[in-house]
């Protein structure tokens, strides 16, 4: 019994301790009704373990901030976002990417950062210059790069002894891949293809680079227009349609039905040119991690590849935008940026080693030293995915074999036209 009607000199000190409880609850339950959550919208799954642990990290030294991850298929992450954004629900934080970039700037979807940059939190030397600059507009910076990818040509050391063809060795030229090619398909036995480039889509992992090689500037540059119609750009068409046709490369309809992945895990592609993202599934692959190497890209005029970067950004009519950049200031920290080493490569310089040691099985520093010459992946005016297909759509023609020079004359104009709106 704490008190009774004989012992009051109890009572003073039961109610000292009721009285110091409710004054300890209050701060608490104030602190829970003050608690914000903020909503992060991510498309890659298998992304999500890193995504989990930064998160748990941040809500550790913050305890007033929850993280809510929104896994978003890819397919589908963009027409969803379109929808928020328009229902002014949209996360406060999301991935972006560069083709879709300038339209969500351009409609004021993504908040000004500059302001958030004075606090020195984000070191942007300390992230890939041609991703920060992508992320860019009207002197704004609009979006924190959050990792980075190049390309690189894988090699099945197995079908290359098949063959007695030596590998190639760093510093080859275009002209030494096709003689390599040529020399795979000659000795090569079964459905085996001396090299295999993805041509079906967006180029990011053959024609891009190919072009910036050559020289051509693929978007309007300094008032010049673009360039994919020029001499050098159907120079780089004309190889690889000789290719296809000479049996070096897949044909335009074999390739609809192969994807990187698949065609090299098989052993059915002595090379490929594959972006960074499929370094740790090569690596870790037992059917072929014994038996692969990485290699930079063969030169053709100069060294030159295509980098693409996401950014994280944070929604311009979020609720909590301050508290969205303290969590998006953390994510480009070189703590979280190593967590994101697991998986892809890190935008902080510092971190990239870390991504290259993680994958035990393979050297793959080939990629770290191709975003030495990297160029930003291209884009251009409010909607580059419009642009994008109108060229796809021609080099879709071309790679079935309509003449090269004739088929861009008749369709540069348009995609000019979209890419300069």
């Amino acid at each position: 019994m704490l008190f009774t009607k004989n012992n009051k000199s109890h009572i003073r000190p039961v109610i000292s301790g009721i009285t110091l409880a409710v004054a300890l609850l209050i701060p608490a339950l104030s602190q829970a009704a003050d608690k914000i959550t903020l909503r992060y919208a991510i498309w890659d799954r298998n992304q999500l373990p890193a995504e989990e642990k930064i998160a748990q990290s941040f809500e550790k030294a913050n305890p007033d901030i929850n993280i809510d991850i929104e896994v978003v298929p890819a397919s589908q992450y963009f027409v969803k976002l379109d929808s928020a954004v328009a229902g002014g629900v949209a996360p406060d934080i999301f991935w972006v990417n560069m083709p879709y970039f300038i339209q969500y700037a351009q409609n004021h979807v993504l908040a000004p950062l500059n302001g958030y940059l004075n606090d020195k939190s984000v070191d942007l030397n300390n992230i890939v210059a041609s991703s920060v600059k992508a992320y860019q507009f009207d002197g704004n910076q609009l979006a924190i790069p959050r990792d980075v990818d190049a390309i690189a040509v894988w090699y099945n050391k197995k079908l290359f002894d098949q063959a007695g063809v030596s590998y190639p060795k760093k510093g080859w030229t275009w002209d030494d891949l096709k003689t390599t090619a040529t020399a795979l398909k000659a000795k090569l036995k079964g459905d085996a293809f001396p090299l295999y480039m993805d041509l079906s889509n967006d180029g990011q992992e053959s024609y891009l680079n190919l072009l910036y090689q050559k020289g051509v500037h693929i978007v309007p540059t300094n008032g010049q227009p673009t360039d994919i119609a020029s001499d050098n750009a159907i120079w780089v068409y004309q190889q690889l349609q000789q290719m296809m046709k000479d049996g070096l490369l897949p044909t335009a309809n074999q390739m609809s039905e192969l994807k990187t992945d698949s065609v090299f895990t098989s052993n059915r592609a002595a090379m490929v040119y594959a972006g960074s993202w499929q370094a740790a599934p090569f690596a870790s692959n037992p059917q072929i991690n014994d038996h692969i190497g990485v290699i930079e890209m063969p030169r053709i005029d100069k060294e030159a590849g295509v980098a693409h970067s996401l950014g994280f950004a944070l929604y311009a009519n979020g609720k909590h935008k301050d508290a969205a950049w303290r969590y998006v200031s953390f994510m480009a920290q070189k703590s979280s940026q190593e967590e994101l080493a697991a998986a892809v490569i890190p935008a902080n310089k510092q971190t990239m080693p870390a991504w290259a040691a993680n994958v035990k099985q393979v050297d793959v520093t080939a990629y770290l030293t191709a975003l030495d010459h990297a160029t930003a992946y291209p884009t251009a005016g409010t909607n580059t995915p419009k642009w994008q297909n109108m060229w796809i759509s021609s080099l879709k023609k071309i790679f079935m074999g309509a003449d090269a020079k004739e088929e861009m004359d008749k369709s540069v104009k348009k995609i000019s036209r979209v890419m300069e709106k």
